[in-house]
């Protein structure tokens, strides 16, 4: 994991310019515990904590898909943006950037429609990036 972990935020920082700092905490936890942790909405795949600069993912995650894959460079974005002390309006506002980041992974790992295998669209990644107060 600590290969995989340190090669993705190679590829996080050399599309961002963000600095590479040590690598972050990840534990998997049961889905029941990531509802827990998500506030007791959805089934998330996995979730980053930012007062515990944490990255949570659920216990069936494996780094054996590009989707599993996709979904921790979608984390460790929000992971380096928090260490990097990216500023936005409101933490939701981070959500564009690992969208966009984990979108331009996918592609270049040869998936044709990025936005299809992840079943989103800007639309929906908008309205998750929209800050709400």
């Amino acid at each position: 994991m600590d290969v995989l972990v340190a090669a993705l935020m190679a590829w996080i920082v050399s599309k961002t310019g963000l600095t590479t700092p040590e690598s972050p905490r990840i534990i998997q936890v049961p889905i029941e515990q990531m509802i827990e942790i998500a506030g007791g909405t959805g089934r998330p795949q996995a979730i980053y904590k930012r007062k515990e600069r944490t990255i949570y993912l659920r216990s069936d995650w494996t780094p054996d898909t590009l989707l599993n894959k996709a979904v921790l460079v979608h984390e460790l974005v929000h992971y380096l943006q928090e260490m990097n002390n990216v500023a936005a309006p409101c933490e939701r506002a981070h959500e564009a950037e690992s969208y966009h980041l984990e979108l331009a992974w996918l592609s270049e790992q040869g998936i044709d429609d990025p936005y299809s295998y992840l079943q989103t669209n800007e639309l929906a990644i908008m309205l998750r990036s929209i800050c709400l107060d």
